[in-house]
């Protein structure tokens, strides 16, 4: 990436599956729930087209569009609601901290981007499923809605070093503040005191391998923590929210040839924790959340 010449484009397509069906109250997973089959159930398709331009050697422009499609499954009531649509939308920099190429093989990229509310924030769907009629229309959960309904700003950051014998060191980061306090959905069923616009975020770190005698394959494994926290670094968070966070492996493979790169790696879940929220301390409860077992991860770009 840091090699390329000043003023190419590259065109980015990620892929993300997930299917989050295990609860948890804090730490502590509920196995009763998919015992005496009541658990809810997301099943989540996420796509993400991104384009970036490449305005110098240490500068670049991107902008991203996410599209989702999603499935809700109540195991008590066998309701089923489903969305698809486009998500909010983001747009921003990134540079180098050193101008590439670095004679010591290191670097760091630090990004700033701004995220719209493009996405609906709420989307309804019919209940289909057999014990309830599929004529009713009601708001999706929050879990799939299609956006927050904020405008935020989102810091991300990229860091590698090479060390001998073909392995490389590397870090990645993002973290995107959301300043809204809350919004209400005026759509049939929508959760009465709104919804919190939280704060997400997420942070990579691991090796890579660069395969000898197989030209352009690199294998690597890195450590995983993403999630939503209960208080926002800006704003309030008064509305209802289901903080928490995951922490995975994550093995992936890489292979790259002229201008194409195509990546796949598997993050397997090692730890999940939902903790309480705002409203969870203020009333003296502890809400729960369902997490998925691994998230599969998909990406191809091209620069031209």
């Amino acid at each position: 990436m840091s090699s390329r010449s000043p003023g190419r484009w590259q065109l980015s397509l990620g892929y993300r599956w997930q299917e989050s069906n295990r609860h948890f109250v804090g730490d502590v997973e509920q196995p009763h729930r998919m015992l005496q089959d009541t658990q809810q159930e997301n099943k989540v398709h996420l796509f993400d087209l991104a384009l970036s331009y490449r305005v110098s050697r240490r500068w670049s422009v991107n902008f991203s569009v996410p599209v989702m499609d999603a499935d809700r499954i109540n195991h008590r009531t066998k309701g089923v609601t489903e969305v698809t649509g486009l998500g909010d939308m983001s747009f921003g920099a990134k540079f180098w901290v050193f101008r590439p190429p670095t004679e010591s093989r290191q670097n760091i990229q630090v990004g700033f981007s701004l995220k719209v509310p493009t996405g609906r924030p709420n989307a309804t769907s019919a209940i289909t499923g057999t014990a309830t009629p599929s004529n009713t229309v009601t708001t999706v959960d929050q879990s799939i809605q299609l956006g927050d309904s904020g405008t935020g700003i989102a810091v991300d950051y990229l860091a590698y070093k090479a060390l001998p014998r073909r392995f490389t060191l590397y870090s990645t980061g993002v973290y995107l503040f959301n300043p809204r306090n809350r919004y209400t959905a005026t759509t049939p069923g929508a959760r009465v005191g709104g919804l919190s616009v939280s704060d997400v975020y997420l942070l990579r770190g691991g090796v890579g391998y660069a395969v000898p005698k197989l030209r352009g394959v690199a294998l690597s494994v890195a450590g995983r923590v993403e999630g939503v926290p209960a208080r926002d670094k800006i704003g309030r968070e008064d509305g209802f929210r289901r903080p928490g966070y995951g922490v995975s492996v994550e093995p992936g493979i890489q292979y790259s040839r002229g201008r194409d790169l195509w990546s796949f790696s598997y993050a397997i879940a090692a730890y999940r924790n939902r903790t309480r929220s705002v409203n969870d301390v203020r009333n003296g409860t502890h809400g729960d959340a369902a997490f998925a077992d691994g998230i599969l991860l998909i990406g191809y770009s091209r620069s031209f």
